[in-house]
């Protein structure tokens, strides 16, 4: 009996690591298979399935675009040019983007232990950067999710206000040191 209950722990685990997460206000979809004629295209990707029930809410400026789930990753079509990607959880993060048209650019998000709730971290894909090589193999691996745009566009209305909140923070010189680079040069 004894040795059954040593186990137990390590199959919750192997269990919780497996897992992807899921959401009312995404659904699996087939991948894109690049961007569109002048859009560029950024893939929001989570790699991990720590925290599989978390998911983060993923703004470009004060439009809610999707929700970063784990072991799974969903594509944005953008204009190209200066973007302000926000990433919210107990704390807030930020990805100052400029994107060229035709390129595809990458941002990891990751489950950090919160005090209340579970933070993030959200880390763009930068030429050399850790994830740079590991980044088309995901693709293969992790779930290609959407949002559904109906649901999506009601949670915006509720948050947009708080979001510009959140904007104005992260563009103060407090903020700023919570929001990292992507420049054109970082895409593929």
């Amino acid at each position: 009996m004894k040795n059954y209950l040593r186990i137990v722990p390590f199959v919750i685990l192997i269990l919780i690591v497996g897992c992807a997460g899921s959401s009312q206000y995404m659904v699996k979809t087939t991948p894109i298979g690049g961007p569109s004629p002048g859009k560029a295209l950024v893939y929001f990707m989570r790699p991990s399935g720590i925290g599989f029930a978390i998911n983060f809410q993923i703004w470009d400026s004060d439009h809610l675009i999707g929700l970063s789930q784990a072991k799974s990753y969903f594509a944005y079509q953008c204009g190209p040019g200066r973007h302000l990607f926000i990433g919210i959880a107990e704390n807030k993060r930020g990805v100052k983007a400029d994107l060229e048209a035709g390129k595809s650019y990458y941002i990891i998000t990751q489950v950090r232990m919160g005090g209340l709730r579970a933070r993030m971290a959200f880390i763009p894909v930068t030429s050399g950067s850790e994830f740079w090589d590991k980044v088309e193999a995901y693709k293969t691996e992790l779930n290609s999710i959407a949002p559904k745009e109906e649901e999506l566009a009601k949670w915006e209305a509720k948050k947009k206000a708080k979001t510009q909140q959140i904007i104005s923070f992260l563009e103060t010189a407090e903020g700023s040191k919570y929001v990292m680079p992507l420049g054109k040069e970082d895409g593929r």
